[in-house]
């Protein structure tokens, strides 16, 4: 492929990590000459900052964007949707739970998809550890995903998503939510606009399985249904334009 592929990486607190996924990024980066990464700290407050920016210096199509305060997860993507250049643009979790090689499989798919989604269901055994209630919380939230903002994707919030440069451009220019109901809300505005959307199977890491997330489940479940009601409620006043 000729085009150009902008990676965003979003991450916050990952500096028991950072140095592993660095380097795989790197080496990803080397064998693949048209993706280009951008990290975004997003304000952590351990030394995550600290060792990327020593970690990027003289490396070609790796570098690193921070800022002080945690914005979200939403917002570091749209930092870097801004700040990005390839003709596709995708963005994947900062803890890589995904495999890198599934960007090149994205990129192939948005030669001819607007948007480009990540899917986990087809390697539900792979998450048969998950505790119960997580995976109860995740079909709870797609469930009122589909009867709040009449989405009808199985999998919305895969942390991993690839956009044409022209739909990325138009849909974070948009985006009104900062955590981590962002992309449902892209999800909205892509189905609103009419973009063709692509769906492929993804298999979260087994190394990634171990590692304790940082969402707080009842929390920020709260806080993801409120996000369907705002992003509904933006739609009705008329804040997407």
């Amino acid at each position: 492929m000729d085009q150009k592929i902008s990676v965003i990486l979003p991450v916050y607190n990952e500096s028991r990590f950072i140095g592993e996924i660095f380097e795989e990024v790197r080496e990803f980066s080397v064998q693949n000459p048209n993706f280009d990464f951008i990290f975004i700290d997003d304000g952590s407050t351990d030394s995550t900052k600290m060792i990327l920016s020593e970690l990027v210096k003289g490396v070609d199509r790796v570098r690193l964007i921070s800022y002080s305060s945690n914005n979200g997860k939403g917002f570091a993507v749209r930092k870097g949707v801004e700040n990005s250049s390839g003709e596709f643009v995708c963005f994947t979790d900062g803890d890589l739970a995904y495999s890198l090689d599934y960007l090149k499989v994205f990129s192939k798919k948005l030669l001819d998809s607007d948007v480009v989604i990540g899917w986990r269901a087809p390697f539900s055994e792979n998450l048969e550890n998950t505790k119960s209630i997580r995976k109860l919380a995740g079909k709870v939230f797609n469930f009122f995903s589909r009867l709040i903002l009449e989405l009808d994707f199985p999998d919305m919030q895969a942390g991993i998503k690839g956009f044409r440069r022209s739909a990325a451009d138009y849909l974070f220019s948009k985006q009104k939510i900062n955590g981590w109901s962002f992309d449902t809300e892209i999800m909205f505005l892509a189905k609103r606009r009419n973009y063709f959307i692509s769906q492929v199977p993804v298999k979260v890491s087994d190394s990634n399985l171990k590692i304790k997330s940082q969402v707080h489940l009842f929390r920020d479940s709260l806080k993801m249904f409120g996000s369907l009601l705002k992003i509904r409620f933006n739609y009705f006043l008329g804040k997407y334009g």
